[in-house]
């Protein structure tokens, strides 16, 4: 069976955030540059001097993938990964809940939400609804 990742002290601070319902990313304190997945230094400029901040959970959808048949045998199908692009620019692979899969495309509007798995809780992202960036803003999905 695939786990979930084991936190390590790089990433600790992610987890934690999780575990608040705070979706959180490194940035790096010279560039400005929002860095996930976790890093000692900064792949802009080098700099080690990385702050861990808040992000406001909003993103796009900038891929996706819907999963018919679970590699592992211990999800409900079908589900959705999708790489979501969130608006502080960084990206974060996830899944999409809330809707049809088959509702789910590129440049569709999320928000992330927060879901409890093996002992850990996870962001997962929703569909914002009336926001559409593909159709445009207000258009049905």
């Amino acid at each position: 069976m695939i786990g979930l990742p084991t936190p390590s002290p790089l990433t600790e601070p992610f987890w934690s955030g999780a575990a608040d319902r705070q979706l959180v990313r490194q940035v790096c304190d010279d560039c400005g540059t929002n860095l996930f997945t976790p890093r000692i230094a900064c792949p802009a400029c080098q700099s080690e001097g990385l702050t861990w901040q808040r992000s406001d959970g909003l993103g796009t959808v900038y891929s996706h993938s819907v999963v018919h048949r679970s590699p592992t045998g211990d999800r409900d199908v079908p589900y959705v990964v999708a790489i979501v692009d969130l608006d502080e620019g960084w990206h974060l692979m996830t899944n999409i809940v809330g809707c049809d899969p088959a509702e789910v495309h590129i440049g569709q509007r999320v928000t992330v939400a927060w879901e409890d798995r093996d002992g850990r809780r996870l962001p997962v992202f929703t569909p914002t609804p009336n926001v559409d960036l593909h159709h445009g803003e207000g258009a049905p999905a």
